[in-house]
Order: structure tokens, then C-alpha cells, then sequence
């Protein structure tokens, strides 16, 4: 779908004013450029730019400081900022600074920082922007929407009458085709499920040992200071 003139008009002062940040030498041919651009070329001039077959991830380059963004948050593992073509007022790109594709390939303690992120940014998101409420959109491959192959999570603040959708056609399905597809998943999953659990309980268990060593030790210490 092309871009529409005030759509254009808004994405080319959003990158101008990003442009301003890179050093004077690389800001002429590309400020041209975009300032010179119609809607369908400014489209196709995104799309380049976000092409797995550039060779390039822009979210990598913009993590390394090659293209500039507005950012809300950074440490040495995330990054959050504020997406150049947003669905909504507000829209968040919440992303590890390790460049990884999909859910599964990233670290368990990684993730659960990424999520207690996205927990912790969400009410506020919405009390900030007097949103109505949040959509949290996480595509996983091309056909999911995944348009730049580096995991991301989208905090899209919603509003009413914002005209967007997040819908499906609600047909009932086959009571036997949900079991069929159900114990498949079962079956493939189990064996994982299982051992997820098992290494957590581990390590739970592990954590409470050592604390409790060190509790103990700590009131050994004490007790040898206490004599005389």
C-alpha cells in the first residue's frame, strides 16, 4: 500500500530530522534524496533499506550508531525506540542489541529482561498517552510480518477510531482437526516442556543452596568472632 502524501510528507521530516545527527559529509546525497523523493519512492527507499537482501539489518546499524533514531531506552543488552513509521502515536520498538531472528534463539535471562521491560513500560505507555489500551505485536518470520529479520517487539498504544486491526474471521473449527492439531503439539512439545521444567526447578533448587550456604556461613563468622 503507498504511502499517502501527509504520510510521506511526516516520514520525510521524521528522516531529515534524523539526518541532522549523522556527520555533514554523509548527510548531502542522502538528504536530497529523501527531500526529492514522491511517496512511492520514499516507500521503495524504506523498503531498501530494511531488505533482507541488502545484506544489511537496519536495526544493527542503527544499534551501532550507522543510522540515527530516537531512542527511549538503552543499556548494554536492549534498546527501545520510537518507530519512524508508527502504527499509532507512541509506537515502541523494544529489541536486544544482539542481533537474533527469532523468540528462540534468545539467551532465557536475556528474555526475561526484554519482557520485564515490556511489562513495566506498558501501563505507563498508556497512562502517558491517555491511550485507550496496547496492542503487543511480536512477527516471527516473513509471513507473520516480519519485516526486518532481527527479533522485535511492537508496543502499539491504541486509540479510538485509529482505524487499525488485529482481526481474523471467527469461523468455529472441527472439534476433531483442534485435537488432531492439539496432540501434535503436544507430542512435539512435551519432551521440551519437561526438561524446561526440570532445569528451572534445578536451578531454583541450586539458588536456594547457595543462599542458604551463605547464610550459614555468615553466622559461622559471627559466632567465631563472638569467642574469645
Amino acid at each position: 500500500m503507498t504511502l499517502t502524501e501527509e504520510q510521506a510528507k511526516t516520514i520525510k521530516k521524521q528522516l531529515l530530522e534524523q539526518i541532522k545527527k549523522l556527520p555533514k559529509d554523509q548527510q548531502g546525497d542522502l538528504k536530497e534524496q529523501i527531500e526529492e523523493a514522491n511517496p512511492e519512492e520514499l516507500e521503495e527507499f524504506i523498503k531498501a533499506q530494511q531488505s533482507p537482501g541488502s545484506g544489511k539489518c537496519i536495526f544493527c546499524e542503527i544499534i551501532s550508531g550507522k543510522i540515527p533514531s530516537t531512542k527511549v531506552y538503552e543499556d548494554a543488552e536492549i534498546i527501545v525506540l520510537m518507530e519512524i513509521m508508527p502504527a499509532s502515536k507512541g509506537h515502541l520498538l523494544i529489541l536486544p542489541k544482539q542481533h537474533y531472528q527469532f523468540i528462540q534463539e534468545i539467551p532465557e535471562k536475556l528474555l526475561n529482561k526484554i519482557f520485564y521491560f515490556v511489562k513495566t513500560i506498558s501501563p505507563i505507555l498508556v497512562k502517558e498517552l491517555d491511550s485507550k489500551s496496547l496492542s503487543i505485536y511480536i512477527p516471527q518470520g516473513q509471513l507473520a510480518g516480519q519485516r526486518i529479520q532481527h527479533f522485535v517487539i511492537n508496543l502499539i498504544p491504541r486509540y479510538e477510531a485509529d482505524s487499525l486491526a488485529f482481526d481474523w474471521e471467527h469461523k468455529k473449527a472441527d472439534e476433531k482437526d483442534l485435537e488432531k492439531i492439539a496432540e501434535k503439539i503436544r507430542k512435539a512439545s512435551h519432551s521440551e516442556i519437561i526438561k524446561g521444567i526440570k532445569e528451572e526447578q534445578e536451578k531454583i533448587e541450586k539458588e536456594r543452596k547457595e543462599h542458604h550456604e551463605s547464610e550459614a556461613e555468615k553466622l559461622y563468622k559471627q559466632v567465631r568472632k563472638r569467642k574469645p
